[in-house]
Protein backbone atom coordinates (compact mmCIF):
# COMPACT_ATOMS: atom_id res chain seq x y z
CA UNK A 1 0.00 0.00 0.00
CA UNK A 2 1.68 3.05 -1.14
CA UNK A 3 1.01 6.70 0.25
CA UNK A 4 -0.49 9.03 -2.40
CA UNK A 5 0.00 12.93 -2.65
CA UNK A 6 -1.84 15.00 -0.52
CA UNK A 7 -4.20 13.89 2.35
CA UNK A 8 -6.06 10.27 2.41
CA UNK A 9 -8.35 8.37 5.55
CA UNK A 10 -8.21 5.27 5.63
CA UNK A 11 -11.97 3.96 4.41
CA UNK A 12 -12.05 0.70 7.46
CA UNK A 13 -10.94 1.24 10.74
CA UNK A 14 -7.30 -1.19 12.29
CA UNK A 15 -9.07 -3.41 14.48
CA UNK A 16 -7.14 -4.47 17.69
CA UNK A 17 -7.71 -6.30 21.12
CA UNK A 18 -7.32 -5.15 24.57
CA UNK A 19 -3.88 -7.11 25.31
CA UNK A 20 -2.49 -7.72 21.89
CA UNK A 21 -0.74 -5.89 19.28
CA UNK A 22 -1.54 -3.90 16.73
CA UNK A 23 -0.54 -2.83 13.27
CA UNK A 24 -1.35 0.41 11.32
CA UNK A 25 0.25 -0.34 7.64
CA UNK A 26 2.05 2.93 6.24
CA UNK A 27 4.76 2.99 3.28
CA UNK A 28 6.15 5.32 0.66
CA UNK A 29 8.08 4.99 -2.58
CA UNK A 30 11.72 4.05 -2.02
CA UNK A 31 13.37 3.58 -5.59
CA UNK A 32 16.73 5.17 -4.51
CA UNK A 33 18.91 5.38 -1.19
CA UNK A 34 18.24 9.39 -1.85
CA UNK A 35 14.32 8.67 -1.50
CA UNK A 36 14.41 7.68 1.90
CA UNK A 37 13.33 10.29 4.53
CA UNK A 38 12.23 11.79 7.84
CA UNK A 39 8.79 10.60 8.84
CA UNK A 40 6.41 10.93 12.08
CA UNK A 41 3.18 9.57 13.45
CA UNK A 42 0.83 11.11 15.30
CA UNK A 43 -2.35 10.84 17.41
CA UNK A 44 -5.22 12.45 15.69
CA UNK A 45 -5.48 13.81 11.78
CA UNK A 46 -2.94 15.16 9.92
CA UNK A 47 -2.06 18.47 10.20
CA UNK A 48 -0.71 20.54 6.62
CA UNK A 49 2.67 20.20 7.50
CA UNK A 50 3.53 17.63 10.15
CA UNK A 51 1.93 15.70 13.14
CA UNK A 52 -0.60 17.74 15.52
CA UNK A 53 0.56 15.27 18.32
CA UNK A 54 3.83 13.36 17.44
CA UNK A 55 4.29 9.81 19.39
CA UNK A 56 7.22 8.92 17.05
CA UNK A 57 9.94 10.02 14.73
CA UNK A 58 12.47 8.40 12.27
CA UNK A 59 15.04 10.17 10.46
CA UNK A 60 14.17 7.20 7.45
CA UNK A 61 16.91 4.51 8.82
CA UNK A 62 16.25 4.32 13.23
CA UNK A 63 13.59 5.85 15.49
CA UNK A 64 15.31 9.04 16.60
CA UNK A 65 12.50 9.87 19.02
CA UNK A 66 9.53 7.70 20.49
CA UNK A 67 6.66 8.89 22.94
CA UNK A 68 6.54 5.37 24.42
CA UNK A 69 8.41 2.02 23.99
CA UNK A 70 4.91 0.68 22.74
CA UNK A 71 5.51 2.07 19.90
CA UNK A 72 7.44 0.54 17.23
CA UNK A 73 8.50 0.87 13.47
CA UNK A 74 8.42 -3.43 12.65
CA UNK A 75 9.04 -3.53 8.84
CA UNK A 76 12.24 -2.41 6.54
CA UNK A 77 12.64 1.36 7.19
CA UNK A 78 15.00 1.14 4.13
CA UNK A 79 12.20 0.16 1.85
CA UNK A 80 9.61 2.82 3.16
CA UNK A 81 8.14 0.25 5.37
CA UNK A 82 6.70 2.66 7.92
CA UNK A 83 4.04 0.91 9.60
CA UNK A 84 3.49 1.47 13.19
CA UNK A 85 3.25 -1.39 15.70
CA UNK A 86 1.31 -0.77 19.20
CA UNK A 87 2.46 -3.27 21.80
CA UNK A 88 -0.05 -4.19 24.17
CA UNK A 89 -3.31 -2.48 22.88
CA UNK A 90 -5.33 -0.61 25.76
CA UNK A 91 -8.49 1.00 24.83
CA UNK A 92 -7.24 4.23 25.22
CA UNK A 93 -5.07 3.77 22.32
CA UNK A 94 -8.64 3.55 20.08
CA UNK A 95 -8.55 6.97 17.75
CA UNK A 96 -7.21 8.41 14.81
CA UNK A 97 -3.27 8.02 14.16
CA UNK A 98 -1.52 10.17 11.55
CA UNK A 99 1.19 9.07 9.18
CA UNK A 100 3.13 11.88 7.76
CA UNK A 101 5.99 11.27 4.90
CA UNK A 102 8.42 14.54 4.57
CA UNK A 103 8.70 14.16 0.52
CA UNK A 104 11.38 17.43 -0.44
CA UNK A 105 9.57 19.65 -2.29
CA UNK A 106 6.25 22.39 -2.18
CA UNK A 107 3.35 20.39 -0.88
CA UNK A 108 5.07 16.89 -1.54
CA UNK A 109 4.39 15.50 2.08
CA UNK A 110 2.62 12.27 1.90
CA UNK A 111 -0.44 12.13 5.11
CA UNK A 112 -2.23 9.13 6.02
CA UNK A 113 -5.28 8.99 8.71
CA UNK A 114 -5.75 5.59 9.97
CA UNK A 115 -8.07 4.29 12.74
CA UNK A 116 -8.34 2.04 15.20
CA UNK A 117 -10.95 0.35 16.99
CA UNK A 118 -10.04 -1.79 19.81
CA UNK A 119 -12.19 -4.15 21.21
CA UNK A 120 -12.16 -6.04 24.23
CA UNK A 121 -12.07 -9.73 24.86
CA UNK A 122 -15.24 -10.21 26.03
CA UNK A 123 -17.06 -8.09 22.72
CA UNK A 124 -14.31 -10.38 20.08
CA UNK A 125 -15.79 -13.75 21.84
CA UNK A 126 -19.68 -12.57 21.90
CA UNK A 127 -19.19 -11.64 18.62
CA UNK A 128 -17.67 -15.07 16.56
CA UNK A 129 -20.15 -16.80 19.37
CA UNK A 130 -23.33 -15.02 17.60
CA UNK A 131 -21.85 -15.25 13.66
CA UNK A 132 -21.71 -19.24 14.27
CA UNK A 133 -24.59 -21.13 13.68
CA UNK A 134 -25.30 -24.70 15.26
CA UNK A 135 -24.97 -27.88 12.44
CA UNK A 136 -28.37 -29.01 13.64
CA UNK A 137 -30.51 -25.95 12.79
CA UNK A 138 -28.70 -25.89 9.59
CA UNK A 139 -29.81 -29.30 8.55
CA UNK A 140 -31.95 -29.76 5.51
CA UNK A 141 -35.09 -31.90 5.08
CA UNK A 142 -32.86 -34.34 2.60
CA UNK A 143 -30.44 -34.47 4.49
CA UNK A 144 -32.52 -35.70 8.17
CA UNK A 145 -33.67 -39.20 6.78
CA UNK A 146 -29.91 -39.78 6.39
CA UNK A 147 -28.38 -38.75 9.82
CA UNK A 148 -31.62 -40.86 10.98
CA UNK A 149 -30.51 -43.78 8.91
CA UNK A 150 -27.09 -43.97 9.72
CA UNK A 151 -28.35 -43.21 13.60
CA UNK A 152 -30.45 -46.40 13.34
CA UNK A 153 -27.64 -48.86 11.96
CA UNK A 154 -25.03 -48.07 14.47
CA UNK A 155 -27.64 -49.14 17.07
CA UNK A 156 -28.67 -52.07 14.87
CA UNK A 157 -24.99 -53.45 14.98
CA UNK A 158 -25.39 -53.73 18.83
CA UNK A 159 -27.52 -57.34 18.90
CA UNK A 160 -25.38 -58.79 15.92
CA UNK A 161 -22.36 -58.14 17.99
CA UNK A 162 -23.76 -59.72 20.88
CA UNK A 163 -24.57 -63.14 18.76
CA UNK A 164 -21.25 -63.07 17.82
CA UNK A 165 -20.24 -63.19 21.54
CA UNK A 166 -22.85 -66.25 22.03
CA UNK A 167 -21.98 -68.15 19.36
CA UNK A 168 -18.33 -67.70 20.37
CA UNK A 169 -18.77 -68.72 23.93
CA UNK A 170 -20.92 -72.12 22.53
CA UNK A 171 -17.93 -72.93 19.98
CA UNK A 172 -15.37 -73.06 23.08
CA UNK A 173 -18.09 -75.01 25.32
CA UNK A 174 -19.07 -77.95 21.93
CA UNK A 175 -14.87 -77.97 21.81
CA UNK A 176 -14.32 -78.80 25.52
CA UNK A 177 -17.08 -81.57 25.69
CA UNK A 178 -15.65 -83.23 22.63
CA UNK A 179 -12.27 -83.01 24.52
CA UNK A 180 -13.68 -84.60 27.42
CA UNK A 181 -15.66 -87.17 25.35
CA UNK A 182 -12.14 -87.79 23.52
CA UNK A 183 -10.25 -88.48 26.66
CA UNK A 184 -13.29 -91.09 27.82
CA UNK A 185 -13.57 -93.05 25.14
CA UNK A 186 -9.46 -93.40 24.93
CA UNK A 187 -9.61 -94.28 28.81
CA UNK A 188 -11.98 -97.25 27.99
CA UNK A 189 -10.37 -98.53 25.27
CA UNK A 190 -6.81 -98.49 27.10
CA UNK A 191 -9.03 -100.15 30.28
CA UNK A 192 -10.10 -102.90 27.68
CA UNK A 193 -7.19 -103.72 25.94
CA UNK A 194 -5.07 -104.06 29.26
CA UNK A 195 -7.95 -106.69 30.31
CA UNK A 196 -7.22 -108.86 27.23
CA UNK A 197 -3.54 -108.95 27.55
CA UNK A 198 -4.47 -109.61 31.41
CA UNK A 199 -6.32 -112.58 30.24
CA UNK A 200 -3.77 -113.56 27.51
CA UNK A 201 -1.11 -113.98 29.73
CA UNK A 202 -3.66 -116.04 32.28
CA UNK A 203 -4.30 -119.22 29.63
CA UNK A 204 -0.74 -119.24 28.21
CA UNK A 205 0.51 -120.23 32.35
Amino acid sequence: MYLFTGLTVSGSPVRGVVGQNVTLPCKYRVNHQSDITTMCWGRGSCSSFQCSQPILWTDGRRVTKRQSSRYQLEGNLAQGDVSLTIVNVAEADGGVYCCHVEIPGWFNDQQKNLEVAVETVAATVTQVSSSVTPRWLSISSSEAPQAFAVSTSVHLLEPESRGTGMYIRIGVILSLLVLVFSLLIFTLCRGRRAGLDWGVHSLRW
